[in-house]
């Protein structure tokens, strides 16, 4: 390809992104359905390369690891909401006091009491283990509980802080635990860091589109349970199918 064509599709490409940042409004095909990318309230710029565009993020998935390969080498955690779920709520939570909060004594409380509010509507309603729902049960879990803390120590509105629960959850729907050789740590240890980022991001659209919702957390969460009712037991934490059974490991290999 010619180095004007490349910049011609390059160019083209983006076009997408630039239009969708120009509008707001609702969507055509479903009715009510809002557009999220022009009601941030920042505009999509163009930016210089760069190797690292969010360094903070950067933190934020390290702090998730780092928990988890605690959990996996026996270390002591705290289970939020399980031990193979339990980087995503500490690391959010990190993340905010050392890169959002101007008051983090404030700012845990607000976390902690909205997040485990969350989490109870989760055990009430649906279930917060793998066994009984595959990993949309944990991490899945986890997610929704430290998108709505995060939102909540935004100053977010009640019912934002619950949209942003949804939407963490919602995006965990049907999410499997087959875990390589039934060790916590493949695919567990990086599944918890994208679990915190998706996290912020659920929370951080959650403000964005502040008025209508087409989901509810009830809904989600009535999904979740009917989900983890149809789900094969192959895939609720027995190893018996999925990266469990496609990824090989030699029996020379040790232990992480």
């Amino acid at each position: 390809m010619k180095r004007q064509d490349q910049h011609q599709h390059g160019d083209n490409k983006f076009e997408s992104v630039a239009a969708a940042n120009r509008k707001k409004g609702l969507l055509a095909a479903l009715k009510g359905v809002p557009r999220v990318v022009g009601s941030l309230d920042h505009a999509i710029a163009p930016m210089a390369p760069r190797r690292t565009v969010i360094p903070s993020m950067d933190f934020l998935s390290c702090y998730a690891i780092a928990v988890n390969e605690v959990n996996a080498s026996g270390g002591r955690i705290v289970t939020s909401p399980t031990n193979g779920a339990s980087g995503v709520i500490p690391a959010v939570l990190k993340y905010i006091i050392e890169f959002v909060s101007d008051a983090p004594v404030r700012s845990v409380e607000t976390f902690l009491l909205t997040a485990a509010a969350v989490g109870m509507l989760f055990k009430r309603g649906s279930t917060i283990s793998a066994a009984e729902g595959g990993c949309q049960a944990e991490v899945g879990v986890a997610c929704s509980m430290a998108a709505a803390g995060f939102a909540a120590c935004m100053g977010a509105s009640p019912e934002t802080v619950l949209q942003a629960a949804e939407i963490g959850i919602e995006h965990n729907l049907g999410l499997t635990c087959d875990p390589i050789d039934g060790l916590v740590q493949v695919p567990c240890i990086e599944r918890n860091s994208l679990g915190a980022v998706k996290a912020v991001t659920a929370a951080q659209l959650s403000m964005a589109i502040t008025g209508v919702y087409s989901v509810t957390l009830d809904e989600a969460i009535e999904a979740m349970r009917l989900t983890a009712a149809d789900m094969s037991v192959k895939y609720k934490e027995t190893s018996l199918s999925g990266l469990a059974t496609t990824v090989k490991i030699p029996l020379s290999l040790p232990a992480c």
